[in-house]
């Protein structure tokens, strides 16, 4: 494995098919990887199990057992076609294919209900003969996992803007639905509620608007009694104490974001972390998009967001792995640690980033413009990644779907 000494100083900038493993974990066969090489400081890289396309991923325990569900979608990192990939990660150094749902769909963002019995996998774009049931739709499948190892597509909402990203109500059985429409208008900034207490048969709830855009991505807090939404222009706090009627009650955005990305309450949910996508995903040189940091104060009207602080990385990287120019570079899916204090995010090109932020209330702004609370632990950029997903799932590890790679797993190291 490459390590480098991390430089401070910037740089010039620039029925479907379902392949099943059922035998038991140690006698199932290891799956082809990549190389475990790269560069990075803090995180070591342990194991990977190699696929084109890597996107979204969640994770659940089932029987005694730890699952990493990893879709990976056509188009994405030369994949001709998209899976859901069901990896065993109980031994999170030798992670295990255990089975895999042959359902293509773009770009295949992943949730899992409140019950842990259905799993979500989305589609912005019209399936076609591989997208089970999803052939000609836009929407987001239903996936029964009550046995994980036998996962079977049953159901699909039909969107009318489609389904770039899904997001699973903590509590009761629904669904809210982000379509992430550029364009603003009646029609398409909108946030769709779907009931799955009937996975097999999606029904649509109710439609609120979402002026001036529909979000990217939505989250509760851990209650499930207020969502964020990151809608593009703006940030949204919701009402949903009752998850079939939602409420905006607050409305904001941070400043200089290019697009409103990925919010996320903290699991206290006294904060809120927010994303900004430099670029769209597009080429854009480090450091990108940057992650900002808000305090959730109670007001007499509302409860509202207040700007603590911001962090980006503080190198500028201008190629890497052969490329001539400036790649995607920006912050990207991240996930916080249950205990509040930790962050992994994956920066496309950048790799995955492991952060403190246990002092982030009232952070300071250093000289460079990032807040002194917010610590960078580690970070590690696998050789030929461009990751697009970074999560946390027990013990010393971060997980990361990687658009060329497929899963890595890093372990933390400090």
């Amino acid at each position: 494995m490459k390590m480098r000494k991390r430089s401070l100083i910037a740089l010039v900038a620039a029925g479907c098919v379902v392949a099943s493993m059922g035998a038991p974990a140690t006698a199932r066969k290891r799956h082809s990887s990549a190389p475990l090489e790269g560069e990075g400081v803090g995180l070591k890289i342990v194991a990977n199990i190699e696929y084109a396309g890597g996107t979204d991923m969640e994770f659940l325990t089932q029987n005694g057992r730890d699952y990493a569900l990893a879709a990976s979608a056509p188009g994405v990192g030369g994949a001709e076609k998209g899976d859901l990939h069901v990896i065993d990660i109980t031994n999170p150094e030798k992670p295990v294919l255990a089975a895999k749902l042959g359902c293509s769909l773009y770009q295949a963002d992943v949730q899992i209900s409140h019950d842990q019995k259905t799993a979500l996998l989305a589609a912005d774009s019209a399936g076609g003969p591989d997208g089970c049931l999803a052939l000609g739709k836009v929407g987001f499948l239903t996936i029964d996992i009550s046995n994980v190892l036998k996962p079977k597509a049953i159901g699909f909402a039909e969107t009318n803007k489609g389904s770039h990203n899904v997001t699973a109500h903590p509590k009761k059985p629904y669904v809210y639905n982000s379509n992430s429409e550029l364009t603003a208008g009646p029609g398409t900034s909108e946030i769709q509620v779907w009931s799955i207490k009937n996975p097999a048969k999606p029904k649509l709830v109710t439609t609120i608007n979402s002026l001036p855009h529909a979000p990217h991505d939505v989250s509760f807090n851990k209650k499930g009694d207020m969502a964020v939404t990151a809608a593009i222009s703006s940030i949204g706090l919701y009402d949903t104490s009752d998850p079939a009627a939602p409420t905006l009650v607050s409305i904001t955005q941070c400043p200089g974001c290019s697009i409103t990305h990925d919010a996320k309450f903290t699991p206290d949910g006294t904060h809120v972390i927010v994303g900004d996508e430099g670029g769209g995903g597009g080429g854009y040189p480090c450091p990108g998009g940057a992650l900002y940091f808000y305090q959730l104060q109670v007001t007499p009207a509302a409860p509202v967001l207040v700007l603590q602080g911001l962090y980006e990385p503080q190198e500028v990287i201008l190629a890497r792995d052969g490329q001539t120019g400036p790649q995607a570079c920006t912050s990207h899916v991240f996930d916080i640690s249950d205990d509040g204090t930790k962050v992994a995010i994956s920066w496309y090109s950048a790799g995955t980033r492991y952060l403190d932020v246990s002092s982030m209330v009232g952070a300071t702004f250093g000289p460079q413009g990032t807040p002194t609370g917010v610590k960078e632990l580690g970070w590690f950029m696998p050789e030929g990644g461009v990751t697009w997903s970074s999560k946390f799932y027990k013990g010393p590890y971060i997980y990361s779907n990687d658009e060329f790679r497929g899963f890595d797993v890093f372990k933390i190291e400090k």
